[in-house]
């Protein structure tokens, strides 16, 4: 009987161990289940999240505009810096963006700002000024600005180190045509929609187009001749990424569209001294 008991014990305890080693696996193998599913929703999230992200914004490249109206080289009296030693000396710009002058070479086609400006002279001509800046870890500024009569100055630095000449020539060709007319090319569709603010009721927004036909700006039902702005201003920033034009005309109205680099507008705005006509942003769909 004793052996009986013994025997069943042994058998019984066998099992337990048995069962025990199964509840382990199947816990194992339901742990292990868990996790791959874990896992592999986790790599499913990971990818809807990077399906998600926005492309990379669109970016202009205005240098194939640019390079060929400021190419070329700039000699005049100078005097270098930092030690206002006086020289003769040149400024080189190529076409490809790359500008040279006593031994320093900056390439501002990686320039994240450029501010292009035309505006009218007391006589009746026109001036300009162009300035590029090169990101600021890499340093580098150049300007190009006339000056009354045929003559003008030209600035490059890096750094501490720069080159400052004046009674320069050549430079009068910046200003020989609208800066509009430059760049139109950069400028997207003729006509775009955008929705804007009712002035008389900022509760309300309107669909509004906005067409740059030739000479004339027309913004909804309102139309500007453009041929009499006093100072017309182009702007890249962000290497690019946008873009904007900026006209300032005689009776003191200043008109602003804003383009991303795909020459799609984002903004329109028309100032007349303190008072806004227009303030206008992109068109939402839906």
């Amino acid at each position: 009987m004793i052996r009986r008991t013994a025997l069943l014990s042994a058998l019984t305890l066998s099992l337990l161990l048995v069962a025990c080693s199964k509840d382990k696996d199947e816990s194992a193998d339901a742990d292990e289940t868990q996790a791959q599913a874990q896992a592999e929703g986790g790599e499913q999230v990971e990818t809807d999240i990077q399906a998600e992200e926005a492309p990379p914004a669109p970016t202009v490249d205005y240098w194939k505009v640019v390079g060929p109206l400021v190419a070329g080289d700039y000699s005049g009296a100078c005097m270098r810096k930092p030690d206002l030693r006086k020289m003769d000396a040149t400024i080189k710009v190529g076409a490809d963006g790359k500008a040279s002058s006593s031994g320093m070479e900056l390439d501002f086609r990686e320039a994240r700002k450029v501010m292009l400006t035309r505006q009218r002279e007391k006589d009746g001509g026109y001036g300009a000024m162009f300035m590029f800046s090169v990101d600021e870890a890499k340093g580098g500024d150049l300007l190009l600005q006339s000056a009354e009569g045929s003559k003008g100055s030209a600035v490059i630095n890096r750094d501490d180190i720069g080159l400052m000449c004046s009674e320069v020539g050549g430079i009068d060709k910046l200003s020989a045509r609208p800066l509009r007319a430059v760049f139109s090319g950069l400028l997207g569709a003729k006509t775009q929609t955008v929705s804007c603010l009712d002035t008389t009721n900022l509760l309300v927004r309107r669909d509004t187009d906005v067409e740059i036909d030739g000479d004339v700006l027309k913004i909804g039902g309102t139309k500007f001749d453009i041929t009499g702005a006093e100072t017309e201003m182009f702007t890249f920033d962000d290497a690019g990424r946008t873009m904007s034009l900026t006209l300032i005309m005689p009776d003191k109205q200043t008109i602003g569209l804003g383009y991303d680099g795909a020459g799609t507008l984002t903004s329109v705005t028309v100032f007349h001294e303190q008072e806004r006509s227009y303030s206008c942003e992109p068109k939402r769909e839906g």
